[in-house]
């Protein structure tokens, strides 16, 4: 059991990983670090996990497991700007569900490196930015916009003051933003103001 030097639990570890990550980032958090937070020896963590990369990817999971999905259902729409005003709709529910592994995913230096280094994550990656884009992909003026609307997923996740936003509030205004950058004004939802669904 935790904290009498026993073996801890697999989901144990990637909360613990997530909590030190969260406060301390990946490269300032050692497998020591983890094994302390839980009171076991580094071998009771090693026990799981072989590298603190794979520990970064379990704590990531259900952010990626939910990327992919989003994407799976995406490419249903045939028609390039509802597939990018659907992406971005998902994507903000995600982003209000996974709040804090956004901060992460999207904002740690650390992690962006492993997945950039992982070709399937990576690919999911790619496919996002094509869907965000729409039919400008490959576009400067497209790389820009879906990069300042992935990042802006992030800032709430990492801004305290948008902590106290609720979940409504924040998912509207993620959508809103999503749809003024990223699809045409004449097509989203049909109207230029039309409500966030």
């Amino acid at each position: 059991m935790p904290g009498s030097g026993g073996p801890a639990a697999r989901g144990q570890v990637v909360a613990a990983a997530e909590e030190l990550f969260a406060v301390q980032g990946v490269a300032g958090t050692s497998l020591q670090n983890i094994a302390d937070c839980l009171g076991v020896t580094k071998a009771a963590v090693y026990h799981h996990f072989r590298t603190k990369a794979a520990i970064v990817f379990a704590v990531l999971h259900p952010a990626m497991d939910g990327l992919a999905t989003l994407l799976r259902v995406v490419e249903g729409h045939d028609d390039p700007v509802r597939r990018t005003e659907a992406a971005v709709v998902a994507l903000a529910d995600q982003a209000v569900v996974h709040r804090r592994l956004y901060g992460l995913l999207l904002g740690d230096v650390t992690v962006g490196q492993l997945i950039s280094d992982d070709a399937e994550i990576a690919g999911l990656f790619h496919q996002l930015h094509d869907v965000l884009a729409g039919a400008s992909a490959g576009t400067d003026a497209s790389l820009v916009r879906v990069s300042v609307f992935l990042s802006g997923l992030m800032g709430p996740a990492v801004d305290p003051r948008c902590a106290q936003v609720e979940d409504v509030a924040l998912r509207r205004e993620l959508v809103q933003i999503g749809r003024a950058l990223l699809v045409p004004p004449s097509a989203a939802s049909g109207t230029p103001n039309a409500p966030v669904r």
